[in-house]
């Protein structure tokens, strides 16, 4: 069983489990969710830092103000009604007061201050007269309560010291913050749902571009391969790759198209000689025949098996060079030698015609020697091929800059109508009028030539008045 290579590029694309549309739903939803979220905590921890600061000011100046209080005017009864004031009905402000001597023995304490804020919670006063440390318990009630003691001056100038220990009741503060975060949550968990339906409303949207688009390619097939991606409010970048799209259906198009035309001629140009061997067997079978006359069978047809082999060849030599197979290895070559050896080989055929060939020019030029005698041949080819008895063509070189130059190969002959002369570079295309100069020819020769200019990345450009003579002219670039 064979096995798809992963690198292979020309294989199937796994598919993903995870929609485009999902995926861009998500990650919206995600970074809309994170937005929300980091909001929310930076309200959330705002007003608990508010508040928490809000309530350390208020402990503190209620011990600033008991310390003046007993500073001032000693344990009197100012202090007394601060610390058995009734404040359970105050919910904020709600404290507890408590005096202690220097022995740890409690003078006075606001009532249940025992239970809710014993003298073990607090943290130990400092004598040297800093601030108390702020100190956060929760107490068997439930409740939670921050405290500070310090050390405070007892009577009116009399030097005694003792303890003062203050805690506020912060529960209803907590609380507060508890219902903040359970709301906080609430709406998170609410806009977590609303971004991700949010989310996909929007992506499903935006991508329904490309599901149209997708829709069109698909209905493309070979039947009908002149459908485009049509409509013009695509988004920029859809706009893009229906462009795109549109550019490669044309050059399928055109490319199946000239396949498709190629097999139609390939088919009628292999018909006549297959056509003819078979009748001249069929003839040499029909009766007995003498070894001459077999052996003109044989001959007749070993020239169109060669024929065939030479038009299998030239299709195959097209078709490598389109697809980027044929190896071109360009040199500095002397172009006038290379020309001096195709003219030897078609002087014959050329004497036999009647046509004198003539040269002048040389030239170095930066080209494939092989294929450089092949265009050459071709072009000397249709010269003579569709040239006058008695007629002239003339080849000459220039030289340009470099290794640079030019190959021109003009002909006295029939001459193409202008309104043909791109079409001959088309395969198996001819001239109608023409045919009869070179009833075997199968219209591939300028196409060859075209082909080997390409892989030269030089130009052809031809050059033809009916009935006048045909010019064509090869340049060959320097790089």
């Amino acid at each position: 069983m064979s096995r798809v290579d992963p690198s292979d590029t020309g294989a199937v694309p796994r598919r993903s489990h995870l929609s485009l549309t999902l995926w861009l739903a998500l990650a919206n939803a995600v970074a809309a969710f994170l937005l929300l979220a980091l909001i929310a905590m930076l309200l959330y921890f705002g007003l608990a830092a508010q508040l928490n600061h809000q309530n350390h000011l208020y402990l503190h100046d209620e011990v600033r103000m008991l310390r003046r209080m007993l500073h001032n005017y000693g344990i009197g009864a100012m202090v007394s009604d601060e610390i058995n004031a009734d404040h359970h009905g105050e919910e904020y402000v709600k404290h507890y007061i408590r005096l202690l001597d220097k022995g740890g023995r409690t003078i006075a304490e606001t009532r249940g201050m025992g239970e809710a804020a014993p003298h073990s919670s607090f943290r130990p006063a400092v004598r040297n007269g800093r601030p108390g440390l702020d100190n956060l318990w929760r107490n068997r009630k439930g409740e939670t309560m921050l405290g500070a003691s310090e050390w405070v001056d007892l009577g009116n100038g009399t030097g005694e010291q003792g303890i003062l220990d203050v805690a506020l009741d912060v529960t209803n503060v907590h609380n507060i913050l508890k219902g903040c975060r359970f709301r906080i949550s609430t709406l998170l968990v609410v806009g977590f749902m609303l971004c991700v339906a949010v989310s996909f409303a929007i992506a499903r949207r935006g991508t329904r571009p490309l599901r149209q688009m997708t829709d069109m390619i698909r209905r493309v097939s070979v039947s009908n391969l002149d459908e485009r991606v049509s409509g013009g409010a695509w988004p920029r970048e859809l706009g893009t790759l229906a462009l795109a799209t549109n550019l490669m259906l044309d050059r399928l198009q055109d490319s199946f198209e000239r396949l498709r035309n190629s097999a139609i001629n390939l088919s009628h140009k292999m018909r006549t000689p297959l056509t003819i061997l078979r009748g001249e067997a069929e003839v040499a079978l029909s009766r007995e025949r003498s070894v001459e006359e077999l052996r003109e069978v044989i001959v007749s047809g070993l020239e169109e098996n060669v024929r065939l082999v030479r038009l299998v060849d030239n299709i195959l030599f097209l078709s490598d060079a389109e697809l980027g197979k044929f190896q071109c290895s360009p040199s500095a070559m002397d172009a006038g030698a290379e020309i001096e050896k195709v003219i030897d080989f078609y002087s014959p055929a050329a004497e036999e015609k009647g046509i004198t060939i003539n040269y002048s020019g040389s030239a170095q030029l930066l080209a494939d020697a092989a294929l450089f005698r092949k265009a050459a041949a071709a072009l000397i080819a249709n010269g003579l091929n569709y040239n006058a008895p008695g007629g002239s063509l003339d080849l000459s070189l220039s030289q340009g800059e470099g290794l640079s130059g030019a190959l021109r190969v003009s002909d006295s002959g029939c001459g193409i109508p202008p309104e043909e002369q791109m079409k001959v570079f088309d395969r198996f295309y001819r001239v109608y009028a023409t045919r009869h100069c070179d009833p075997h020819g199968t219209g591939l020769g300028l196409s060859i030539v075209q082909a080997i200019m390409e892989l030269h990345r030089g130009s052809v450009a031809i050059d033809s008045r009916p009935k006048v003579g045909t010019s064509v002219t090869l340049t060959f670039p320097a790089h």
